[in-house]
């Protein structure tokens, strides 16, 4: 008898390890936004889905339309402010990596935010750059303005995430401009104008 309470016991313990295991797992897979499955560090090195950010951030030769990276996150950057204020280089560099207009990025997300004067509270409060709304059956992400929106962790996750979106929603279905992605995106003709506008004004930005 008391060995086979011992034994029930032990199962139980190993039953709580194993759920905590789980939950730190999926807690840094959230942050991370990949999962390691070995410990061998060459095999982590060769995998081609985890994006070394050094490498995007400091490379040279990011080129969109003639122009450097660099050069499109400086004009982006003189429409961003407050919270947004400086993130013109991650925009240009993320969308550029993954083959998406970076003007058009910049675009979307400043009508979104309103972050060329006073950011909306969208991101001030959940670092929502574009209205995501959140997945309650989603392990990895967290919820903002009693569940309806997702919250993120930082700014840079989310415009990632949106470039990611934009990429996967519209580029993969051959929607490139803003006229051919507002009615997918739910969005009025008066919304394609105006990011139009901002994706004119920005390319035609002079930078010292």
């Amino acid at each position: 008898m008391k060995r086979k309470i011992f034994l029930i016991l032990i199962v139980f313990l190993f039953n709580i390890l194993w759920v905590n295991a789980l939950d730190i797992t999926n807690k840094l897979a959230s942050h991370y936004n990949f999962v390691i499955k070995t410990t061998d560090k060459s095999t982590l090195n060769n995998n081609p889905n985890i994006i070394d950010e050094i490498d995007i951030m400091t490379n040279p030769n990011l080129v969109f339309e003639n122009e450097s990276a660099d050069t499109i996150g400086k004009k982006i950057n003189l429409y961003l402010k407050e919270e947004l204020a400086g993130y013109g280089d991650l925009i240009s560099r993320y969308a550029i990596i993954n083959n998406v207009n970076p003007y058009l990025i910049a675009s979307m997300i400043i009508e979104e935010t309103h972050c060329d004067f006073k950011c909306s509270v969208l991101v001030t409060k959940c670092n929502n750059v574009y209205e995501a709304i959140y997945n309650k059956d989603s392990l990895n992400q967290a919820a903002c303005f009693e569940g309806y929106y997702q919250k993120f962790d930082t700014i840079d996750a989310s415009i990632k995430s949106f470039i990611k979106y934009v990429k996967v929603e519209f580029y993969e279905h051959d929607l490139k401009t803003p006229n051919s992605i507002y009615k997918k995106y739910n969005k009025d003709v008066r919304w394609a104008f105006i990011v139009n506008q901002y994706m004119d004004q920005i390319k035609k930005s002079i930078i010292n």
